[in-house]
């Protein structure tokens, strides 16, 4: 009896330390969420979709518009 109670205590140790190893992803040089900046001054690379322009808001809303029409499932069935 003693023995389970030892297993069971060491068990739920080594469950509650798994969750102490995990690094703070804020510091890691490749962090590029800028929570400061509006989401139409964002990335300025090549993998941004055709159409729009960092920085340019009216083709941020038209770019998320089109996004939006294309998961539009009532358009699909037609």
């Amino acid at each position: 009896m003693m023995r389970i109670l030892t297993s069971a205590a060491c068990a739920a140790l080594l469950a509650g330390l798994a969750g102490c190893g995990e690094l703070d992803q804020s510091k890691t040089a490749d962090n590029t969420n800028r929570g400061d900046a509006a989401p139409w001054q964002g990335a300025k690379n090549s993998y941004v979709a055709q159409g729009w322009k960092a920085g340019d808001k009216a083709s941020w809303e038209k770019q998320l518009q089109t996004r939006g029409q294309s998961q539009n499932e009532y358009l699909k069935s037609n």
